[in-house]
């Protein structure tokens, strides 16, 4: 009786360490799905609490730099366009950028005007985490700064008062550029 206890508890054994074996080499064959294009952010434009979406087709990177466009209802009620956030490093995307902006278009104005910041403006960008991985780039962050009115063309700006307050966490996934 023991003996038959022991014979039946090796082959269950045995049988259960094959089903895990096929198992293991059967989750290599599958290839990983890579995220899909998209994200969000959320914060304040203006002290108004505020969700965009991340508009894929339009959102992209490469190995020195990145373009994420931001949509919302909210945003055109506002009167605004789409808000573009950019960035460009050398090397490793580290959060060492030697170039960012970041730009929202005022809608239904003569001659074409946006608000904008960059670096230069102390515009703050910081990136959480970002991981490379199948031709996708996925990226967390926070935007924060002070965008002044200007003219799209000549970054003329006759009213210097005449800014908004945005300050953002987002979160990214984004195709390669091809």
């Amino acid at each position: 009786m023991i003996y038959d206890n022991f014979k039946e508890s090796v082959v269950l054994t045995t049988m259960l360490r094959s089903a895990i074996t096929a198992f293991g080499f059967l989750s290599l064959a599958v290839p990983v799905m890579a995220a899909e294009p998209g994200g969000a952010a959320s914060g304040t434009i203006a002290g108004e609490e505020i969700e965009l979406s991340v508009w894929t087709e339009q959102s992209d990177f490469t190995s020195s730099s990145f373009s994420i466009y931001f949509r919302a209802p909210a945003l055109r009620e506002r009167g605004l366009g789409s808000l573009s956030l950019g960035a460009e490093w050398i090397g490793d995307l580290d959060g060492d950028f030697f170039s960012a902006e970041i730009d929202v278009p005022i809608l239904d104005t003569d001659p074409y005007r946006i608000y904008r910041a960059d670096l230069d403006d102390e515009l703050s960008l910081t990136i959480t985490s970002a991981s490379y991985q199948g031709g996708v780039l996925a990226i967390a962050g926070q935007v924060e700064g002070v965008l002044t009115s200007v003219e799209r063309i000549a970054r003329r700006n006759p009213d210097l008062d005449d800014t908004l307050s945005v300050s953002l966490t987002f979160e990214a996934v984004l195709s390669e550029l091809q």
